[in-house]
């Protein structure tokens, strides 16, 4: 490295920044052209760099590449403010020396590169006339900013992204391209959609809040609704993570990954019953209440079934003695009875099929008679049940016969 690059070395905090794939071949060319290499040597060093600033879907913005980086790298800075622990003086301005330094170097734009090539290397101006062309411009890295973005955006995955599922390796996964789903396009049980908004914002003012269990048939929009909370609620840091059955004995791991992060989260489970042995059943039990490790400030969580007490009962275990029979439902009872609020979606009856299906023809510009209801019906018959999915599968499927 270059003495005009000689300062990078001394990058602590930020040294991901520094050894990113990109920039690291983004300085090991500049270091090629202060020590004045083959040229040669140089455009393949250069084309690696664009190569991968290609990849990147950085819009070919180096600085704006570099900011990114910056927001959600996990880092003693970026960790210190998610804990609400006091900023150490000594690490601010050591953060400062570094943001200063990572600036000089995005400086290194492509007007000021290609003159320097032009002049060390005079009779190769045409093919350096050719070099692709990436950007830097936008504003100075500012810490003020950057502490503000940790502070009410967190860093590393949840700094980026809004849905995730954890499995049962414990990793929390990044979902990219999360269901858009919104409350306009749901179109009925709006009283359990209500209790859904009401408790979601007093978790969200740090209010008192409660668990909440969605029961109900399948297609109802009991999944669909904790979706639409997301996509309503998003720009206010509300996240989602869903978790999946077998990944319910790991929920106070998550919890502690979690717990002093400064946005605040849904947890999700989904579809979810049990058997009446099944290890799992005491694992989220416990979490719901009772577990010594209690559920973190910035958490709650929503869970969708189509069983009224979570637990597929068999008629043996309905037998035997009374104290046994009492045991049995105890135990069946206890899990659902965690839930502060349980929201029961019941199937529709015909009116109000057929008012969804009007409904979300209209959405589609389907003109709505007589033939199109008689169909409608025809179609959740076929079916055997009418819920919001069959009546949202109907107008699919009216629109493509139309066509």
């Amino acid at each position: 490295m270059s003495n005009n690059y000689i300062s990078l070395l001394l990058i602590s905090i930020y040294k991901n920044i520094i050894e990113d794939k990109i920039i690291s071949k983004f300085i090991d060319f500049l270091t090629s052209v202060n020590n004045k290499e083959n040229f040669e040597t140089l455009l393949k060093k250069y084309s690696d760099f664009i190569s991968l600033l290609y990849d990147a879907n950085s819009e070919m913005n180096l600085r704006k590449y570099v900011k990114a980086l910056i927001y959600k790298d996990e880092n003693i800075l970026s960790k210190g403010c998610s804990d609400c622990i006091n900023e150490n003086e000594q690490i601010l301005q050591t953060a400062r020396y570094e943001l200063s330094s990572i600036d000089k170097l995005l400086n290194n734009n492509y007007e000021s590169i290609k003159q320097n090539l032009e002049i060390l290397y005079p009779k190769n101006i045409e093919i350096i006339s050719h070099l692709p062309v990436f950007y830097s411009e936008g504003e100075e890295l500012n810490l003020n900013d950057i502490l503000n973005s940790y502070k009410n955006n967190g860093y590393g995955i949840f700094s980026c992204y809004t849905a995730f599922k954890y499995n049962s390796d414990k990793q929390i996964i990044p979902i990219q391209y999360f269901d858009t789903i919104t409350f306009d396009d749901l179109k009925n049980y709006k009283y359990q959609q209500d209790i859904l908004k009401k408790n979601t914002l007093a978790f969200l003012n740090g209010k008192e809040s409660n668990n909440i269990l969605l029961y109900g048939d399948r297609g109802c929009g009991k999944s669909s609704s904790v979706k639409a909370l997301i996509n309503e609620y998003s720009d206010r840091n509300l996240k989602i993570i869903q978790v999946f059955k077998e990944s319910f004995m790991y929920l106070g791991e998550l919890f502690e990954i979690i717990r002093n992060l400064p946005v605040k989260f849904i947890i999700f489970a989904d579809d979810i019953s049990f058997n009446e042995d099944d290890k799992d059943f005491s694992s989220i039990k416990a979490v719901l209440e009772g577990s010594l490790s209690h559920k973190p400030e910035n958490a709650v969580i929503y869970a969708t079934t189509n069983r009224m007490h979570l637990v597929k009962e068999s008629f043996s275990a309905r037998e035997g003695s009374e104290i046994h029979y009492n045991d049995t439902i105890d135990e069946t009872v206890s899990l659902s009875d965690r839930f502060g609020i349980m929201l029961t979606f019941s199937l529709l009856n015909k009116s109000e099929y057929l008012e969804i299906v009007e409904k979300i023809a209209i959405d589609c510009c389907v003109t709505v008679d007589d033939n199109l209801k008689k169909k409608a019906e025809e179609f959740s018959a076929l079916k055997g049940i009418r819920t919001p999915r069959v009546a949202r599968q109907f107008i699919t499927s009216y629109i493509a016969d139309s066509m």
